[in-house]
């Protein structure tokens, strides 16, 4: 499978993913493709059922990121992640999603410090931070996509079941709303936090992280403007939109971001409940 066809799976897969890969140096950004492209190809084969008509692609993307020094405990727990979604079954709190957020998303964010060749310790917490609030987004935005495909990512914990969803009532659709807005808020706390990460990126790469994570960012910022919307379309960020963000997103990198003023040690109570996954902040 070439670079060609890896970099349409980004595109067709993730417009906004793909905006931000357009800042990536050319050799980093053939690593972060192979990372996509894997991600994707193996989310795929659990979620659409798609079937990989020659499993020898898959094994060369494997042993293509192992190159770069991705461990197989990174590798593992991202497929014990998109496996659980196989034979789903529902979180009970906010413990718990955070934990699959770690699994599919914060993994990904181990993948690209091996990408970006970084080397300080304590950067990979900042990675995972950011994977994580991007899959809270993710969760936040594809309600009913999901409850299509038999799954309610929404912790039981919130009340929110599945007659509430199946029952779209104005009152029901305001108890989602409400819940939304408190993931979106959490993955706020990890967007922020990912930030102080920033500064260990090379500078080559450091404004395609950023533009990434504020163009994801927006998505959870306009499903808190849209009212109700969200719940019943395909809520994502225009190119118009995407074109403002990078816009802004350029002038805050200047400003704050060629020299980092987020300097904030990581905080240890972010992964409070990822006790025993690996390399989180203990």
């Amino acid at each position: 499978m070439g670079i060609i066809n890896n970099t349409q799976i980004i595109y067709e897969n993730s417009k906004s993913f793909y905006w931000a890969s357009k800042f990536l140096p050319k050799k980093i950004l053939k690593k972060v493709i192979n990372i996509y492209a894997f991600c994707r190809l193996q989310d795929d084969l659990v979620d659409e059922g798609i079937k990989i008509e020659d499993s020898s692609e898959l094994e060369e993307l494997e042993n293509i990121i192992k190159s770069y020094g991705v461990s197989k405990n990174i590798i593992s727990n991202l497929m014990e992640g998109i496996n659980s979604d196989k034979n789903f079954k529902r979180f009970k709190d906010n413990s718990e999603l955070l934990r699959y957020c770690y699994k599919v998303a914060g993994v990904v964010g181990l993948m690209m410090i091996k990408a970006l060749d970084i080397k300080q310790s304590e950067a990979k917490y900042f990675a995972i931070d950011l994977g994580m609030a991007m899959q809270l987004t993710n969760i936040s935005r594809d309600i009913m996509q999901d409850y299509k495909k038999n799954r309610i990512y929404i912790p039981e914990n919130t009340g929110i079941n599945k007659d509430i969803i199946s029952n779209m009532t104005s009152e029901n659709e305001k108890k989602i709303k409400k819940v939304v807005n408190q993931i979106i808020l959490k993955s706020e706390i990890y967007y922020k936090s990912s930030l102080n990460g920033l500064r260990y990126i090379p500078i080559r790469s450091r404004l395609a992280i950023l533009v990434s994570l504020r163009i994801y960012q927006g998505i959870g910022i306009k499903i808190t403007k849209t009212g109700k919307k969200f719940i019943h379309e395909n809520l994502y960020v225009t190119n118009i939109e995407k074109t403002l963000i990078v816009a802004k997103t350029l002038i805050e990198f200047i400003i704050f971001f060629i020299f980092p003023v987020y300097k904030k040690k990581h905080n240890v109570y972010l992964h409070e409940s990822l006790e025993g996954l690996y390399d989180i902040h203990r």
